[in-house]
């Protein structure tokens, strides 16, 4: 048992050191990487609910509130680590900003799906992808210090 916990601990650190030399990247390929996998999370809900039944609005506010904390703790770490806020700030402020940018997405799945009888999961990623340059845009200028 020993062996595969340290084991583990050196994969994490392995995993997590290999992340932190992305940063030889580009700010905007690190963080479309972290926002991916954000989205990832954010998109998984999104349909695991709507498989089960639930309303695609109701869907989509769940996995947004989820994948909004993903995200912030990923790219805090990864990505833009001068922020200017602490964690429960940032959090706050990122559901307040990115808040008025769920809107924006909650009309285009709403466009997409109720009105243009698109398929649910391709209106979702669509609404995130047209979310996730917005998103961008509003973290570089206003959540950093440089």
């Amino acid at each position: 048992m020993n062996i595969l916990l340290e084991y583990l601990k050196k994969l994490r650190v392995g995993l997590y050191t290999s992340f932190q030399k992305l940063s030889i990247f580009d700010t905007q390929f690190r963080y479309f990487l972290t926002v991916v996998c954000g989205y990832g999370v954010d998109f998984l809900i999104y349909a695991s609910l709507v498989m089960f039944d639930m309303s695609i609005y109701w869907a989509n506010a769940i996995a947004f509130c989820v994948g909004l904390v993903v995200n912030v703790i990923l790219i805090r770490r990864f990505v833009f680590t001068d922020s200017r806020f602490r964690l429960i700030t940032d959090l706050k402020l990122s559901f307040v900003s990115h808040g008025a940018m769920f809107g924006v997405g909650m009309v285009i799945l709403s466009v997409l799906v109720e009105f243009m009888e698109g398929n649910v999961y391709v209106a979702k990623l669509i609404s995130n992808g047209t979310t996730f340059l917005m998103n961008y845009l509003i973290r570089t200028h206003f959540f950093r210090t440089k």
